[in-house]
């Protein structure tokens, strides 16, 4: 099943590019709000971590550079997180404080995008990618005031894939929209403990896309 997954993912996911560029060799940068998933673990009970998944979001910067017209290769960084704050009520233990989860990520991709131009103000685009992710949570507070836990770094590598359009504004300017999903395998070790697992997840993205 995961083979027919995979082989899915390569051959019919989407990934996004700006290109309302006409002429080769032109280089496309793009800043965006980000909303994906981070995969990450906690405690099992003694010598044992488990996965677990949440939503996060950030900031990324997406840069294209056009081989054709209507292909470009195109790379993009970016960083995410999560926070939230929980407070005690009357039936909390003596001593207890907020709670306090946080999580923060940072990943990579590269690929390739095609694109359809649709009339004469908007582009549609697609393609796949590879994508490396890293990400940690962090805890503290809680029953008793307990002291700040920090888990080890997650890595994840995974194929994604992504659709969606630009809204050309003029010759320099256009606004973007991608949404799409991933697979991949991602794992962790703390203090001997290891685990291993194959996550998959949505991510979207939007912002100004610039001709430079």
């Amino acid at each position: 099943m995961r083979r027919i997954q995979l082989a899915v993912l390569v051959l019919g996911l989407l990934s996004a590019t700006a290109a309302f560029a006409a002429k080769p060799d032109e280089t496309l940068l793009s800043i965006q709000i980000t909303n994906g998933t981070a995969d990450l673990y906690s405690s099992r009970g003694p010598g044992y971590i488990g996965a677990y998944d949440h939503s996060e979001n950030g900031l990324g910067i997406q840069f294209w550079k056009l081989m054709s017209a209507d292909y470009a290769f195109t790379a993009s960084v970016g960083i995410g997180g999560f926070s939230e704050t929980d407070a005690p009520g009357p039936g909390a233990p003596p001593g207890s404080t907020d709670f306090v989860y946080s999580q923060s990520s940072w990943n990579l991709r590269v690929g390739g995008d095609r694109a359809v131009k649709v009339g004469t103000k908007a582009i549609l685009y697609f393609g796949p990618g590879v994508e490396f992710w890293s990400g940690t949570a962090k805890t503290e507070g809680g029953p008793g005031g307990a002291p700040e836990v920090e888990s080890e770094s997650v890595g994840r590598v995974s194929l994604s894939g992504r659709i969606g359009g630009v809204m050309i504004l003029n010759d320099k300017f256009g606004l973007n929209f991608e949404a799409g999903r991933y697979i991949g395998r991602a794992s962790a070790e703390d203090d001997g403990a290891e685990a291993h697992w194959w996550p998959s997840g949505f991510q979207a993205a939007g912002g100004l896309v610039i001709r430079l």
